[in-house]
């Protein structure tokens, strides 16, 4: 066994061995685990045994049970627990501990946002409902139905809408939503959790993607689940699921679902399928299949690079491959935050309760959003920002004194009406303002002609979803493949974007990726 060498940064710390330590250089280790959980995002792998090099020297098993336990103490000095541990023989009576240390939250758990795609009918929703309810699929979709939001839906079995479900997982990493009254029931799971994974399931069919599209933009995604069904394999729009979350950069990983029902065959000619177009220049990365305990923290490692792609193989009526997957959920690393004294929250949903006033769902671009805030509102139609003050906020229907980036909230607002309320408004701190046209670097990704100026196509920005005008071009026009700097002009209001904003647009098969470099 060889793991890469270690890095000065990032979560993973390598010890060979810790025993007999004096106070002092338990507070340098509790100092230096501190680090490793800021950069992990609340949590840290700790990986015992083995060399700075990455060499798996190993430990005899009372020195790597010393070792544990020193390093058990160390994490409750910073309100940390060792959440997984796994013990791998290396050579005789030689061993390596992995161990993954987590900080312990009161209420708020560690957030990962991961959004399920792929063709329709590949299993995107009956996954979702195995992973939440804990229980296997009896082959007829039964499970699909217990996620589903309308009743269409179930009919159909087909997602139109976006589709939110939340795993939790305690201190020790086992999931808690089976132990719920509930398994569905986002309190109970956030107050059970001390991590929770939210599964944003969206539409696979070609005519929900503009709601696909505000899901994975919309909704501050961490980690892109792509589905594929071993009966269909890699369809077109699975590939255009593909193409788009890897131009956007996100960190991806595969399941291939419904290998109960074919071959080995079949199955190993889809992760070739996956694998053929995973080295398509643009796309670039490398495929790992994982097969064992072993392959999913090699999986981890890999997937933070952003280039490797774990793929897993499950059944949802077996069972088959799902613990690997669940252990690969738990152990996923959060984004790392960055410190901001300024939030942006991007508005989705506007409500208005009964007893409370008017509520909005939002999505924490960035920065921390306290209870009795006071923050700006808009843009109005009027190009206006109006002041409100947070009342209070919600969590996955748990008040919550603040949240921080990569939350998903509800919020209570004062000194607003809910008919001035809409989609796609900003929260902001102070000089906001509305923007009716920029320019950015664009890229089309696919168009059957030639695009030239005037041309009209719809953009995805977080929660913004608008008509723009292509007003200029420098290139001229542009061809698949073509970039080149363009001004945009919003159609029908203004919105607030900043400078280095990704954003996609499309209109009919016509798909474009673009960076905002200027506004006007």
């Amino acid at each position: 066994m060889r793991f890469p060498r270690e890095n000065d940064i990032g979560k993973i710390e390598y010890k060979l061995i810790l025993s007999n330590l004096n106070e002092q250089r338990l507070q340098e280790l509790a100092t230096q685990m501190k680090y490793r959980l800021e950069e992990g995002g609340g949590e840290a792998l700790y990986v015992v045994g083995v060399s700075d090099e990455g060499e798996a020297i190993g430990l005899s098993m009372e020195e790597l049970e010393a070792t544990i336990n020193t390093v058990e103490r160390v994490a409750s000095m910073i309100s940390a627990k060792i959440s997984h541990k796994r013990i791998v023989k290396v050579k005789d009576d030689l061993y390596v501990g992995e161990l993954l240390v987590r900080i312990h939250k009161d209420k708020i758990p560690i957030q990962i946002n991961v959004a399920v795609m792929g063709h329709v009918n590949a299993g995107k929703s009956t996954l979702t409902g195995t992973l939440i309810l804990g229980k296997l699929d009896d082959g007829n979709g039964s499970l699909r139905s217990a996620v589903a939001r309308y009743l269409h839906e179930v009919i159909s079995g087909r997602t139109s809408s976006i589709t939110m479900r939340l795993l939790g997982f305690d201190s020790a990493g086992n999931p808690v939503n089976p132990q719920c009254r509930d398994p569905t029931d986002e309190a109970e799971i956030t107050l059970k959790s001390a991590k929770t994974i939210r599964l944003i399931d969206l539409g696979g069919h070609e005519r929900y993607l503009r709601t696909t599209l505000k899901g994975l933009l919309g909704y501050e995604v961490d980690y892109v689940m792509l589905v594929v069904g071993a009966d269909d394999g890699l369809s077109i729009m699975g590939r255009e699921h593909l193409a788009v979350s890897t131009v956007l950069k996100f960190p991806i990983f595969v399941v291939i679902t419904k290998v109960d029902k074919f071959p080995e065959s079949r199955t190993a000619e889809i992760v070739n399928q996956v694998k053929e177009v995973l080295k398509i220049p643009g796309i670039n990365r490398l495929a790992m299949e994982v097969e064992d305990e072993g392959d999913v923290l090699n999986g981890i490692i890999g997937i933070r690079s952003k280039r490797v792609v774990p793929i897993f193989k499950v059944s949802n009526v077996t069972g088959q491959g799902l613990n690997l997957l669940i252990k690969f959920l738990n152990l996923l690393p959060p984004r790392r935050s960055t410190p901001s004294s300024d939030p942006l929250v991007y508005i989705d949903e506007t409500y208005n309760v009964p007893g409370v006033g008017p509520v909005v769902l939002g999505s924490v671009i960035r920065g921390k959003v306290s209870t009795n805030d006071s923050l700006l509102i808009g843009p109005s139609k009027y190009n206006e920002f109006k002041e409100v003050r947070i009342k209070s906020i919600q969590l996955n229907r748990v008040f919550v004194d603040s949240v921080n980036q990569g939350s998903i909230a509800t919020f209570a607002l004062q000194g607003i009406e809910r008919d001035n309320l809409r989609k796609g408004m900003v929260l902001v701190k102070a000089k906001p303002r509305a923007v009716r046209s920029f320019w950015a670097r664009v890229i089309l990704l696919h168009h059957p002609t030639t695009i030239k100026e005037g041309y009209v196509a719809t953009l995805h920005l977080h929660t913004i979803r608008q008509a723009v005008r292509f007003v200029k071009i420098e290139k001229g026009i542009l061809r698949t493949g073509d970039s080149s700097d363009v001004q945009l002009a919003f159609m029908f209001r203004s919105e607030y974007v900043e400078p280095g904003q990704i954003f996609v647009f499309r209109e009919g098969r016509t798909r474009g990726l673009g960076i905002i470099t200027k506004i006007d």
